[in-house]
């Protein structure tokens, strides 16, 4: 899906190199997106390196939502891990 020709740009509110990187995103994309926050991933050199960065973009003005919606779950997730 290609991102919505606007005024307001793309923020990255997840970005990650590890080898869960795609999982990681997936869940994350799929967690904003049940919050109707549209997320689009990107993912930057692929070919040189097995993973490469890979990341969640969000409009700017719901980059505030977005990232206070990713703090609360894993604020959550550390509490269910106590």
């Amino acid at each position: 899906m290609q991102p919505p020709r606007t005024e307001d740009s793309l923020v990255t509110v997840f970005s990650s190199r590890s080898h869960l990187a795609n999982v990681e995103a997936e869940v994350i994309q799929s967690l904003l997106e049940s919050a109707g926050i549209e997320c689009w991933l990107a993912r930057e050199n692929v070919i040189q390196q097995p993973v490469g960065n890979v990341l969640v973009k969000v409009l700017e003005s719901h980059a505030d939502d977005a990232k206070a919606l990713l703090r609360d779950a894993v604020a959550a997730s550390e509490a269910d891990e106590r």
